[in-house]
């Protein structure tokens, strides 16, 4: 350990095993956020549609759309964020018993933020791949733009490649920082066992 991890907490780091079992759990409930929001979003097509008895208008159509897209990606955000606000730890994180803590002190908002956003494989899940192979496909027939494509297609490659780096910065590291934790500046630890 480096000087300012000592200071920022004495408890020892995670192990990778206990990182990866986190990881799972976190991706059984990324999928049921990705179940709910699909089967709302049918609903939304089964009832506009007349319980199958018509045609849905196509405003149905893009009502299920936004419904499965935004409200997957956007309430497993809010919910992440929320608990890594509250407790310093994802859902499998808790089940786990390990937490996310500052290198140099607590954990900041904006570090929080940060540690998100950049690369965090459970925004950029392979779960999540069809979310954002959907998002992309809509704002390319929208822009018609040859860089959008790019743009939307990186997010959607980044559902492959961003829990392999993860997986490959932990195993390189001596205090198993993923991607996301080094440029957060954050360590994740053990709890204390009562």
């Amino acid at each position: 350990m480096t000087a300012s991890t000592s200071t920022a907490t004495a408890r020892p780091v995670a192990h990778l095993n206990a990182r990866i079992s986190a990881y799972l759990v976190d991706s059984v409930v990324l999928l049921a956020f990705i179940l709910v929001f699909f089967v709302i979003g049918g609903a939304v097509l089964l009832f506009s549609s007349d319980l199958g008895r018509g045609d849905p208008p196509d405003s149905a159509y893009y009502a299920s759309i936004a419904i499965f897209l935004g409200g997957s990606l956007l309430s497993w955000t809010a919910f992440n964020l929320a608990l890594m606000r509250w407790r310093g730890q994802t859902t499998g994180m808790y089940v786990i018993g390990i937490r996310t803590v500052g290198e140099d002190g607590p954990l900041t908002p904006g570090r929080m933020l940060l540690r998100w956003f950049g690369l965090h494989p459970l925004l950029f899940h392979p779960f999540l791949l069809p979310i954002w192979a959907i998002f992309s496909l809509l704002v390319v027939s929208l822009t018609l733009s040859q860089v959008v494509l790019v743009v939307t297609l990186a997010l959607v490659l980044l559902c492959l490649v961003s829990p392999a780096v993860s997986l490959l910065a932990m195993l390189l590291d001596a205090e198993r920082r993923a991607l996301h934790d080094r440029l957060a500046h954050t360590l994740v630890v053990h709890l204390e066992q009562p």
